[in-house]
């Protein structure tokens, strides 16, 4: 398996050392496969303050409640337009019921 890895390597150096040449060639397999491609090397500044999540914490838990029930309530309804439908389907279906426990049952 490793050798004809390394056939298709020196196939592949055959045919573009015609065009570029060798040094070209070698050049550019030690740049983009040894050392990565030159955009990986870019140093990237990016603004960033630790505080944002403290100070959008309290609209957070406005729109999604404070652990997420309201966004999950959300997602149960759906987004095609019939979400008053199956809330009221859903309230008739838990009616007497508990967190999913039935406790008029013994």
């Amino acid at each position: 398996m490793k050798t004809l890895h390394c056939l298709k390597i020196l196939f592949f150096l055959g045919l573009i050392s015609s065009s570029l040449g060798a040094l070209q060639v070698i050049r550019d397999l030690v740049e983009f496969n040894v050392a990565g491609h030159p955009v990986l090397h870019k140093t990237q500044p990016w603004p960033f303050d630790p505080e944002v999540g403290k100070r959008r914490s309290r609209q957070y838990q406005e729109l999604n409640g404070v652990l997420g029930e309201k966004a999950i309530e959300r997602l149960g309804l759906g987004i095609d337009g019939y979400d008053r439908e199956r809330l009221a389907e859903q309230r008739e279906r838990d009616a007497g019921h508990l967190n999913g426990v039935d406790y008029l049952t013994p």
